[in-house]
């Protein structure tokens, strides 16, 4: 089933990548595409309108149908006389556009350059991966996608709904394209969607192989809208993001579990209210001597504040063990340790601009796990032009010893990123 989608998608891409492609070569001729995005429609102008004044030329770049990004990376560790643990360039190709009156599509490629000192460098020195690769079609009331891309549910990002597409990782918390069918049907103030996956991406250690088969991975979601406010309800059938050692075999696991959930946000004013609540069945745990399935409730609750360019984010995530046994084990890079029933995670972030200037800045804080682990950060970006961008940032991290986190005690990062996107 996987290879007949990516083979449907491929087709449908080199369609799109010749379709974009006469696009560029005509674009310099065809009124249509050179003021597409335009406020005014095409039939709108006339001889008298000054389109070629001194002021008002706009030159349309080369390849106008190409997306480009480069990126240059590093990051530096201050705790060992700042030695660099990241140096790498990461390099975009994308394209876009219509396919027919009422298909469109999406692709792009990330290219990765580890250098000698990044961390990645020992197992690869390179890294190529499709990041987006898509069509959708909208006819009537409905909306379907076909292809490689994100899908997010809840209200918070990362959340407790939000665990369909796995994360990057502790320093990367972007999430990581998966390939999907989707569709949407739409009503006067509600809509219907699901998704299926048939072979859903689990991260697992290098170290382990992954020993149950591939499930499939599919989901429901009906959303109302109201004055205020949005609800929806979730029902799904999911494969855990990460694989779980098993503590008795030393073999790592990740078999499906059931969700069901439901989400709401509703404004006041300046303020944002969102909050997720999702029961989780059959996830699986260890004990001391044994792998069971155990059933958890998880619930987040966060306030969004905006005041001109000021963001305040203030967000509590809860995660509840319902079928709980002292002797519950938390895997760990020297074995397990104790499993708490109720793990609280605390975050507030805030971030604004400098003025009426280029520069903006952040700031957040974490408390994970009950306070196993505390975990701080700021950053500064400069959007120098709008092809160039600039971003700085520090992290700082402390954790208990003898705790599942415990590995990123006193772990520190700063970080230096420049951007070019054409």
């Amino acid at each position: 089933m996987v290879n007949l989608f990516k083979k449907v998608i491929f087709y449908l891409i080199v369609g799109l990548l010749l379709n974009s492609a006469v696009y560029s070569e005509d674009s310099f001729f065809d009124d249509e595409v050179i003021f597409e995005d335009s406020d005014e429609g095409f039939d709108e102008w006339s001889d008298d309108s000054d389109i070629f004044g001194e002021d008002e030329l706009e030159i349309e770049k080369p390849f106008s149908w190409l997306d480009l990004g480069v990126s240059q990376k590093w990051g530096f560790n201050p705790a060992s006389d700042y030695t660099i643990s990241m140096e790498r360039t990461e390099l975009k190709l994308g394209t876009s556009g219509s396919i027919s009156d009422s298909g469109y599509g999406e692709i792009e490629i990330k290219a990765t350059k580890y250098w000698p000192s990044d961390s990645n460098y020992a197992t690869e020195s390179s890294d190529i991966e499709v990041e987006k690769a898509f069509v959708q079609f909208s006819f009537d009331d409905w909306s379907t996608k076909l292809g490689r891309h994100t899908i997010g549910w809840g209200e918070l990002e990362g959340g407790a709904l939000d665990v369909i597409n796995p994360s990057g990782g502790f320093t990367d918390p972007s999430m990581i394209s998966q390939w999907f069918l989707s569709a949407t049907r739409y009503f006067d103030s509600s809509d219907l969607s699901f998704f299926y996956n048939t072979n859903p991406r689990v991260i697992k250690s290098t170290l382990f192989t992954l020993k149950n088969k591939s499930y499939d991975e599919f989901g429901v979601r009906y959303g109302m809208s109201a004055e205020g406010g949005d609800t929806a309800i979730y029902l799904a059938q999911l494969v855990p993001n990460n694989a779980l050692i098993n503590l008795s075999d030393g073999l790592v696991y990740a078999t499906p579990y059931h969700l069901l959930g439901f989400g709401m946000n509703k404004a006041f004013d300046d303020y944002l209210l969102k909050f997720d609540l999702a029961y989780k069945q059959n996830l699986q745990h260890n004990r001391l001597g044994q792998f069971v399935k155990t059933n958890r409730i998880d619930w987040d609750l966060a306030f969004d504040i905006q005041k001109n360019d000021r963001t305040i984010v203030l967000s509590i995530n809860s995660q509840y063990l319902l079928d709980f046994n002292n002797d519950y084990l938390t895997p760990t890079t020297i074995g397990g340790v104790s499993t708490d029933r109720n793990n609280m995670t605390y975050m507030s972030r805030i971030s604004d601009k400098f003025g009426d200037s280029d520069w903006s800045w952040n700031a957040s804080h974490s408390i994970l796990s009950n306070n196993d682990l505390s975990m701080s950060s700021a950053g500064i970006d400069w959007d120098i032009n709008d092809n160039w961008k600039a971003s700085f940032g520090a992290l700082y991290a402390d954790a208990k010893p003898d705790r599942a986190l415990s590995i990123y005690d006193e772990y520190q990062r700063v970080s230096l990123e420049v951007n070019f996107q054409y």
